[in-house]
């Protein structure tokens, strides 16, 4: 049986993530346009999945499910998103749920500090 997912835990905003820095010289990443917003739920992420993650190198601080829908292929790692209560994340990896109603993509999200 498919679980429904409620998304009632807030509202989030996703950006293009661009490089602001001179040619040549480190990174300077910044939020770019607003393309798209979603309503998420708030996921816990479990230790298993958080070792998995560490081995390969990658962190997760927060984890939201959003509404598949049209989305899928949208968020991807080149993005920034913010949340309402005014944090950052950067698109850490995205998972595509199935056994839920509607379809959901789990958003894994590692906290990003504004230049």
């Amino acid at each position: 049986m498919k679980k429904h997912q409620t998304f009632n835990d807030g509202v989030v905003w996703f950006y293009t993530l661009v490089n602001t820095a001179p040619e040549g010289l480190k990174k300077v990443e910044k939020p770019g346009r607003r393309f798209l917003t979603l309503r998420y739920e708030a996921r816990a992420i479990g230790l298993r999945r958080l070792e998995a993650m560490a081995g390969l190198g990658q962190k997760a601080d927060k984890m939201i499910r959003v509404p598949s829908g049209a989305v899928t292929g949208k968020i991807h790692t080149q993005c920034v998103c913010a949340l309402e209560n005014g944090e950052w994340f950067r698109i850490n990896k995205t998972q595509e749920v199935t056994d839920s109603l509607p379809r959901s993509l789990d958003v894994y999200l590692e906290r990003f500090e504004l230049p």
